[in-house]
């Protein structure tokens, strides 16, 4: 079921009264027959509200928010935190707002003017229309099972070639959100609808929740790495080889007191293909695990956010590192020919 209102209570759907919608925020909902919801933005396609079942300390199971996301019309207006933000055709930061691409150099400014760097792209500012129906695809085959179905919906946007200036190359995005019981799994697609070569990058910004903790210092974390980023000052990648370091993982990690804005990558797999990284409560067992088929992951603490600092963990799947458009080392993994298409699928599981 899709709808599109939102209600203004931390952009929730589980009420419907008249009292709590907000036109002002336009957005897809979905319902699943097990309690789980989801809501999100046609500006910016961003998920502003995925609640599942969860089991509490006292065994009972109640509806629970699992994502940190914009908490009213003012945070998604400003992007407060890029919460839950789709991120291309770039990912994370530009170095100094400007690339060179088949030998033309590119001047893109801040996204939004109040923002201090060229950061996350500009898919989080596109108006996205619902496609229906939802993606037939990343529904189970079988019969019908109303405990496990889950429920989709397809949202498209378009990138114009004279739209955003220092990025004159025509896309076509698409993403699917298909809401499980347990789960959300995203998968976001970039076609080249541009008579050239295009460069394009592709990711997600979520803070990750985990009931029962107002912080993240009592959850630990672990990252099934081969490789950890190093960065200059400024957050951006070291140039060449110099950019990996080779790790054994990373934790399980207790997040007390510790400030992370890292990427990781050389991400092992689990059998079914999916690398996990775990944000959990470690006396429990209970957390979250975002899951990406490839790439990279970024993990930020929250440290320094002038709303809800460290009240989530921000674990970010990336296609490629920071900066990727001017680095010769990510020259093949950006470029996107005339007509091809580009899928980057990701998405959380409840642990239970």
């Amino acid at each position: 079921m899709t709808s599109a209102t939102v209600c203004s209570n931390a952009f929730s759907a589980a009420g419907d009264a008249a009292g709590d919608v907000t036109p002002a925020v336009p957005a897809a909902r979905l319902r699943h027959p097990s309690g789980a919801e989801l809501v999100v933005a046609l500006r910016g396609a961003a998920v502003l509200a995925w609640r599942a079942p969860w089991r509490g300390a006292d065994g009972t199971v109640r509806v629970e928010d699992l994502v940190d996301g914009y908490t009213d019309e003012v945070e998604v207006a400003t992007h407060d935190a890029a919460r839950s933000a789709l991120m291309a055709p770039f990912v994370n930061r530009l170095a100094g707002g400007a690339y060179t691409f088949d030998g033309v150099r590119h001047e893109v400014p801040p996204v939004l003017p109040w923002e201090p760097v060229t950061m996350h792209g500009f898919a989080r500012t596109l108006d996205w229309a619902v496609v229906e129906p939802g993606p037939r695809s990343a529904r189970p085959a079988g019969p019908p099972d109303a405990g496990a179905t889950p429920v989709a919906v397809t949202l498209r946007a378009a990138v114009a070639a004279d739209a955003h200036a220092g990025y004159p190359f025509a896309l076509e995005l698409e993403v699917d959100y298909v809401l499980g019981a347990a789960s959300l799994d995203v998968v976001l697609r970039a076609r080249n609808v541009g008579p050239t070569a295009a460069p394009v990058a592709l990711g997600w910004h979520p803070y990750l929740r985990v009931p029962g903790h107002a912080s993240v210092d009592g959850l630990e974390l672990t990252v099934p790495a081969r490789r950890a980023v190093v960065t200059d000052v400024g957050l951006l990648p070291l140039a060449g080889p110099s950019a990996l370091e080779e790790i054994d993982g990373v934790g399980p990690l207790p997040l007390a007191g510790v400030r992370l804005d890292h990427a990781f990558g050389g991400l092992r797999p689990d059998a079914d293909g999916r690398a996990r990284t775990l944000v959990r409560d470690p006396a429990t067992g209970q957390g979250l695990a975002l899951w990406q088929d490839r790439g990279l992951v970024h993990v930020y603490t929250g440290d320094g956010l002038g709303r809800r600092a460290r009240a989530a963990v921000a674990v970010e799947p990336v296609e490629t590192l920071t900066d990727a458009f001017n680095r010769p080392d990510c020259a093949a993994d950006v470029r996107l020919e005339p007509g091809a298409v580009r899928t980057f699928a990701f998405g959380v599981e409840v642990l239970e």
